[in-house]
């Protein structure tokens, strides 16, 4: 499965604990994932005729559908408030239960560890199923993180209605992806509310990390030493503390580059972040590596574990990691 997600790059997010391999969620490499935005253009007619859009700029909680919405693939309408959703993604079905429309789920793939509850519901390997299988399940709506093997086509053609959410490139254009998924199931309101207060838990922290200057780190992904730039959603959440990413000084290596042990030691870094930890990763392990116990990170004990589940999604737990950042480099706990 390794082989799957470097093959399939770009990486994005969906950690679960089934398997080091599914460290990231990928989108193909052939995909570009974009910050989607939230278009609610659902209408309907007033009696003198006109056309009420139920969109941002109203009350958050405009139940009309139907509502279309910006994806990754174009605009997407959804003709009536969905009452069985099948979450083929962790960050998604994270996203789902913190806006409210955790009744709504019926399925999730096998990564979806949280909340608790979402290991209650069938469940599918969202890396290698049948579009049979999800259509057994009689969903009304089905969302992606990424189309490996064409199972957005192949839903289109069983009149399936789906979103294809990828990994976003900002923190910013996670949020807006929550607005997204909040107006798809009419929680726009809740989704909204969730958004702001992450925006506000990053703002603090961006405020607080102000003196945060020179700070290098090293973002470990997974053994293999692949990691992430400032282009990428993870990157740009240590950017907006920042910290300054040795992996950007890879010319061309786009978002999840796959950097060399040799480069690593030439640069040491001051902070290693291992989002590989929940896989047995530790401090022990990364000093075991040939040259790697002369590392400053190491010697001077700022080999960071983070929780891999948090740090491999763009849900409602980021403002959690960037703390957790925060405060390993501020030395204020764990």
């Amino acid at each position: 499965m390794v082989l799957l997600v470097v093959a399939a790059m770009v990486l994005g997010a969906c950690r679960g604990t089934t398997s080091a391999s599914t460290a990231f969620e990928a989108a193909p490499a052939s995909t570009t994932s974009t910050s989607t935005t939230v278009a609610a253009t659902s209408s309907t007619q007033g009696e003198n005729g006109s056309s009420d859009r139920c969109g941002l700029s109203l009350p958050l909680n405009c139940p009309v559908f139907p509502v279309t919405v910006e994806t990754d693939l174009g605009p997407v309408e959804i003709m009536d408030r969905p009452e069985r959703i099948a979450s083929l993604s962790a960050t998604h079905t994270e996203m789902l239960y913190a806006i409210g429309a955790g009744d709504q789920v019926v399925a999730t793939d096998l990564t979806s560890n949280y909340p608790p509850e979402a290991e209650g519901t069938a469940r599918i390997d969202s890396f290698s199923f049948s579009i049979e299988e999800v259509a057994a399940l009689e969903p009304d709506l089905v969302i992606l993180a990424f189309d490996f093997q064409g199972e957005a086509e192949s839903l289109a053609a069983v009149n399936i209605p789906f979103l294809l959410l990828g990994p976003p490139a900002t923190l910013e254009g996670a949020f807006i992806q929550l607005e997204t998924v909040g107006a798809a199931t009419g929680h726009l309101e809740g989704a909204t509310r969730l958004a702001d207060n992450l925006r506000n838990g990053v703002a603090e922290l961006t405020e607080a990390a102000a003196s945060i200057e020179g700070v290098t780190f090293y973002h470990e992904i997974d053994e293999t030493l692949f990691s992430a730039t400032s282009s990428s959603f993870i990157g740009d959440l240590y950017a907006t503390l920042g910290l300054v990413n040795i992996a950007d000084l890879v010319d061309g290596a786009g978002p999840f580059p796959q950097l060399t042990a040799e480069f690593i030691v030439a640069e040491d870094p001051d902070f290693i972040f291992l989002a590989d930890a929940n896989f047995g990763v530790t401090l022990d392990a990364v000093e075991a590596r040939p040259g790697w116990d002369t590392l400053r990170a190491v010697t001077e004990g700022k080999v960071v574990e983070l929780d891999g589940d948090i740090a491999g999604r763009w849900g409602p737990r980021t403002v959690d990691l960037m703390a957790a950042v925060h405060r390993a480099v501020a030395g204020t706990g764990p």
